[in-house]
């Protein structure tokens, strides 16, 4: 539906849509994408799962054709380009680029924030999951490139919805490097209901929120959790609010439904490919243009390695805001990727 409702808005005729059901099967997707590939498709939109990306990928790319003498192979035609909606940053590669937001970008949009405004020791507190451990990973690599230094890193069982004795430890840590005059950001990669469970808990043994910077990833866009007390003054990475919330509603008022996070990644994706085909064709060289494009979810531009960049507003959880929302923005989505602007 966001990939329709982008064709919509932008009124472009010479597009042909041809949806294919993978079921999120890769024995589904291999014959939806040969299927494609028989029909001469310009560009595929999707699939879903990381599982399934790197096949359609291989699908879509070319046979070599070898030499006489067996070597110096020449690819007998340009792979066709893929934009898929997969938030697995391992499967990315030049040729299949992720127009989701992965959580290695938020995490690094909300530490290089951080660590700008002074925070210099950073925790993790964390599911010991596949996620947990990537996020946490992404996180060292943050706070090094900014210059700081992470403090400590806890994982607790997933299955566990009371950490108790892993919260104690790691707020011990935490209230001993404050004590010594650290500037202390947490980041906490749960939501919803867990998130107000884990949070409370935390502040429960001896995490002073007044002193410790709270901080969060894309899942804390959630109103339920902004009335949590000892979420207050937290921050954490979004969207940009505004054009979220108007796309919402307009998706709304053409479908009958709020939309989910997947139908703005594809309504961006829907228009990229929109508009840089409005010559006729769509190359590899457009889509890693170095200006990026802006979208519903922000500005964004692809690197060559197939993952995203993208250029974050942060948010501040703030009870007494005058619109009642519970929730402020503090920081803009940058109009430029250019250093020297914004």
């Amino acid at each position: 539906a966001g990939i329709e409702l982008a064709l919509f808005d932008i009124g472009f005729e010479d597009i042909v849509l041809l949806p294919k059901d993978t079921g999120g099967s890769q024995s589904q997707a291999a014959t939806a994408a040969e299927d494609l590939k028989t029909k001469g498709v310009d560009v595929v939109l999707g699939p879903l799962f990381g599982a399934n990306v790197q096949q359609v990928r291989e699908i879509f790319t070319p046979v070599e054709e070898q030499s006489l003498f067996g070597f110096n192979t020449e690819p007998v035609e340009a792979a066709k380009p893929i934009i898929a909606f997969s938030n697995d940053r391992s499967v990315a590669s030049y040729g299949a680029w992720l127009a989701s937001i992965a959580p290695e970008e938020e995490v690094a949009a909300i530490i290089e924030y951080a660590a700008l405004r002074g925070y210099d020791q950073f925790a993790f507190f964390g599911p010991q999951t596949g996620l947990g451990t990537r996020i946490e990973t992404a996180m060292q690599t943050a706070v090094l490139e900014n210059g700081g230094a992470m403090l400590t890193s806890a994982f607790y069982p997933s299955s566990t919805t009371n950490p108790d004795s892993e919260a104690a430890y790691f707020a011990q840590t935490v209230a001993n490097a404050v004590d010594r005059g650290a500037r202390v950001a947490v980041l906490v990669p749960e939501r919803g209901n867990r998130l107000r469970r884990i949070a409370p808990l935390l502040a429960y043994h001896g995490v002073d929120t007044r002193r410790v910077k709270m901080l969060g990833i894309g899942g804390w866009n959630d109103p339920n959790i902004w009335r949590e007390p000892s979420l207050r003054g937290a921050w954490f990475p979004t969207a940009p609010s505004a054009d979220v919330m108007d796309f919402e509603q307009r998706f709304d008022r053409m479908y009958g439904a709020k939309p989910t996070s997947l139908a703005a990644v594809s309504y961006d994706a829907a228009a990229l490919v929109a508009a840089l085909s409005s010559d006729g064709e769509l190359t590899a060289d457009e889509l890693i243009n170095r200006d990026g494009f802006m979208g519903i979810n922000g500005l964004f531009r692809f690197r060559d390695d197939g993952t995203a960049e993208r250029s974050l507003a942060i948010m501040e959880i703030d009870p007494t805001v005058e619109d009642g929302s519970g929730v402020k923005e503090i920081l803009p989505v940058s109009p430029s990727f250019d250093p020297t602007i914004g």
